[in-house]
């Protein structure tokens, strides 16, 4: 895939996929699509309860979706990673971040980490990832939010681009994660649920 160059602190929204059913398809794409046409230029593709063969065909599409409106498409998880997926780039999940040895990765792609402590953070820094999701920085359905000034502490620790995820509304939170030393702000409720009524 080409490489197409964003500055990424000029980019302050983050689009996060759920998970991907045949039941929720027709939806699933036409997000995505006014994502891109909203402005959306990074959506990450990510879903943790399908097969790695079909995981490859989904990200096919939504791949040259991104191609099209010169947008970033991630895919999630180095284990997703194959020559056969044009993407930009890769989140690393926190497992991966911990357990991967990076001098043996040829960075051919963005590297985006996502991190929930300091050595996390610490890992990404090293290896010149490009940009890290903190979360969860609010209580979402299944994770107790680590608050503000936790947010704040970790996004200082960073010489890299923070976003914020967790339980974000970007037209109430994005100033307040500015304030904190953050860019922008990652969510797939929130622009999964704006973008589907529009």
């Amino acid at each position: 895939m080409p490489n197409i160059e964003l500055k990424l602190k000029k980019h302050n929204k983050y689009y996060i996929t759920p998970d991907y059913t045949k039941k929720n398809e027709k939806l699933f794409f036409e997000v995505i699509d006014t994502a891109l046409k909203n402005g959306i230029k990074i959506i990450q593709f990510r879903s943790k309860n399908i097969s790695k063969e079909l995981y490859r065909k989904i990200a096919s599409k939504i791949s040259v979706k991104c191609e099209n409106n010169k947008a970033l498409f991630i895919i999630n998880g180095f284990e997703n990673y194959d020559n056969e997926i044009r993407c930009n780039g890769i989140q690393f999940t926190a497992n991966n971040i911990t357990n991967l040895d990076f001098s043996k990765i040829d960075k051919v792609n963005y590297f985006f980490g996502s991190c929930h402590n300091e050595n996390e953070i610490d890992i990404c820094n090293r290896y010149n990832f490009d940009l890290i999701l903190l979360s969860p920085v609010k209580d979402t359905k299944d994770k107790n939010g680590f608050g503000w000034q936790r947010f704040k502490e970790l996004a200082s620790r960073s010489s890299i681009p923070v976003f914020a995820l967790g339980g974000l509304n970007f037209e109430k939170d994005i100033r307040i994660v500015e304030e904190q030393g953050g860019c922008g702000i990652a969510a797939t409720s929130y622009f999964y649920n704006l973008y589907q009524d529009r």
